[in-house]
């Protein structure tokens, strides 16, 4: 018996001393804890701390651009909307005026029901009426330049600092690329250069250019084609159609059809997010414009039947004629129809913008036959000057011609009324223009098509 039980405990000693062989001596590493990442919460919230210390002790760019950090690298936190209220207050703070008022308008549009919402609510009316003050050298006469859109980034402080010291006071700027026309698809690459859900962002630089013009007190202008935004999905069928009069056919086109009903929410968001950049005014450029073999989409064919009475038949419009005018009396009827149903559309997109955004200015630029041929105008672009000056636009945009420098100077309310030279900034204007006209410099090439007069 006692023997049996030493064999027994020998044997478990035995595998005791196995165990505690194998724990003192592995055979392999154990592998090392991987780094466990921060949560990004923590991080927004390291963030933030940093930014109102930084705040708190005066150094309020150093503030902004934390601020801005958790904007463009946290665009799903749940902070954001602190981050932008504390953002809109710093810029308040450091004395520029018209961001803040972008980062206030921003959480009223992206976070409406957010408690920073109802701060920024009761901040935007002050801050309107604040920026409503502008100084009268800007008022008197607009002094501008119109920069494309490749160009924007040369606008840094230095440039804009020269361009003030010439005298410029207002920055045009296309906020979209310009691409080479493609049949019927959407452009590869086609966005815009300011935040928006309504289209491609290819890069956010008209807030910040916003921002340090500004500063520099000089306005800025987003030029926008409203019949050309190639980033909209062909699916949608909001394409514009085209009558083609080698084959008698109607075929869709690259611009947008402005009478769909589709479209006129898509542009008030649109311009709702435009104008929450803090630009100062929309500049509505000419082309593509609607001609004569324009504008006979589906809805626009309805929309003219309910209204008139009858259905269009392109047969007897004569659209061959096109050049000298001769166009039959249903042509003249159609044309005028569709004229003030593209402009009563914009008109109404842009009202339900300013209710919000209330000094926001429009400028609507038109060809030179818009004066010195008004039919041909109305014909080849669908515009009509005594039309549109019944419209609460700021401006009107006719190109610098000789023709018009006459007619200019006997206009009673000529303020209204902007020319565009082609010159480089600071460049003479001709004789005839009266001195109290307002001047943008376009030394962007023009487009082939956008006059027929002085050229």
């Amino acid at each position: 018996m006692a023997d049996r039980f030493l064999t027994r405990l020998s044997i478990l000693c035995l595998c005791l001393l196995i165990l505690l062989s194998a724990c003192s001596t592995p055979t392999s590493k154990a592998p090392r804890p991987t780094a466990v990442a921060m949560p990004a919460r923590e991080v927004i919230g390291g963030i933030l701390q940093s930014a109102r210390q930084a705040a708190a002790q005066g150094r309020y760019e150093r503030a902004i651009s934390l601020y801005r950090r958790v904007q463009e690298s946290y665009p799903d936190a749940p902070e954001r909307p602190e981050a932008t209220l504390l953002l809109a207050q710093t810029l308040e703070a450091n004395g520029d005026t018209a961001s803040a008022l972008s980062e206030y308008r921003r959480l009223t549009t992206e976070y409406a029901q957010s408690p920073q919402a109802v701060l920024a609510q009761n901040k935007i009316p002050n801050l309107e009426r604040e920026l409503g003050k502008i100084p009268p050298t800007i008022l008197a006469q607009v002094v501008g330049t119109y920069v494309g859109s490749g160009a924007i980034e040369s606008l840094d402080e230095s440039e804009l600092g020269r361009l003030r010291r010439s005298g410029i006071n207002t920055i045009v700027v296309e906020i979209a690329p310009n691409p080479t026309p493609l049949p019927h698809a959407s452009y590869e690459g086609a966005g815009v250069y300011f935040k928006t859900g309504w289209a491609p962002v290819l890069k956010d630089e008209l807030g910040a250019l916003v921002g340090v013009a500004h500063r520099q007190g000089i306005q800025v202008w987003a030029a926008v084609s409203i019949r050309r935004m190639d980033w909209i999905d062909r699916k949608l069928n909001w394409s514009d159609w085209r009558y083609n009069v080698q084959t008698l056919e109607l075929t869709r086109s690259d611009a947008v059809d402005l009478l769909h009903p589709g479209i006129t929410e898509y542009l008030l968001g649109f311009f709702s997010d435009l104008a929450a950049s803090g630009v100062d005014g929309v500049w509505v450029t000419a082309e593509p414009s609607s001609g004569a073999s324009d504008g006979f989409s589906p809805s626009a064919l309805r929309r003219y039947e309910r209204d008139i009475g009858q259905s269009v038949d392109l047969s007897r419009f004569r659209l061959g004629q096109d050049r000298a005018l001769g166009y039959a009396p249903e042509f003249w009827r159609w044309i005028g129809w569709k004229e003030r149903e593209q402009v009563k559309a914009l008109d109404g997109v842009l009202r339900a913008v300013r209710k919000s955004n209330p000094f926001l200015k429009v400028a609507i630029e038109l060809h030179a036959e818009a004066v010195t041929s008004p039919r041909a105008a109305l014909a080849w672009y669908a515009e009509d000057l005594l039309d549109l000056k019944r419209y609460r636009f700021e401006y009107l945009v006719l190109p610098s011609v000789p023709a018009l420098g006459p007619w200019i100077a006997q206009q009673t309310d000529r303020k209204r009324f902007l020319l565009t030279l082609d010159a480089t900034p600071g460049a003479p204007a001709p004789s005839l223009i009266p001195r109290d006209i307002g001047l943008i410099y376009k030394e962007k090439p023009q487009p082939a098509g956008l006059t027929n007069q002085g050229r």
